[in-house]
């Protein structure tokens, strides 16, 4: 299936909502979606996962405590990525088991965008982001670009949720070169029937008078 980003972004934002979050994290968690597949990341595949591991489990469960650590099994990458932004970004952290952990990037590129277009200063050009999991990671230039997504990310999934490390680099060594942006996302047939399914989960079940309304619900004798 071979879908534009919008389109991308609408079905996951469904799916989300689908799978029980709300309105505001379904929008984050569209937005985190997207811009991991404009940078070619497996993005259908990384969202079917985290929707099927933490489907069902209570909203408390998946959001981080005071010391990024969880109630239950793990955390949310969205979750977490939200509770980032409220704080407006981070200089060093240490987070506990977290599903899916890529979905954390677009967050903190978000918080340096802001943190841009809100100083009248020049950033520091060498201070980006750097996430870490699972001897995967993702860096983020400073200027809010998603750089050098490690290959394994796009290999074996994840087990479980592992322990995630946030940290900014004093300086980047050599600036990687930004990577070709995706346009369209190309979702495995399956990956995209599971994508439906969940966001089917928002849809109004029908009933006898909802079916007797529709157009050839009746006929009159």
């Amino acid at each position: 299936m071979n879908l534009s980003l919008g389109e991308f972004q609408a079905l996951v934002a469904k799916a989300f909502r689908g799978g029980g979050y709300s309105w505001g994290l379904t929008e984050e968690a569209a937005f985190a979606a997207r811009r991991i597949a404009e940078a070619g990341a497996p993005a259908g595949d990384i969202i079917v996962r985290l929707l099927d591991k933490i489907d069902g489990v209570p909203l408390q469960e998946r959001m981080p405590d005071s010391t990024w650590r969880s109630s239950g099994s793990g955390l949310c990458p969205v979750c977490v990525g939200v509770s980032i932004a409220d704080e407006a970004g981070c200089s060093q952290l240490e987070i506990g088991p977290t599903f899916e952990p890529l979905l954390i990037a677009p967050f903190l590129a978000s918080s340096l965008r802001a943190g841009r277009a809100t100083t009248e200063q020049e950033p520091d050009t060498g201070r980006g982001y750097l996430v870490e999991w699972s001897n995967r990671s993702c860096s983020i230039a400073p200027n809010g670009s998603l750089l050098e997504i490690s290959p394994s990310v796009t290999m074996s999934p994840l087990d479980g949720p592992v322990d995630v490390l946030i940290s900014r680099p004093t300086r980047m060594e050599t600036a990687p070169a930004r990577p070709e942006r995706v346009l369209r996302v190309v979702l495995d047939e399956a990956v995209f029937e599971q994508l439906r399914a969940f966001a089917h989960r928002t849809y109004a079940p029908a009933t006898e008078a909802s079916r007797l309304a529709g157009a050839g619900g009746a006929d009159d004798d």
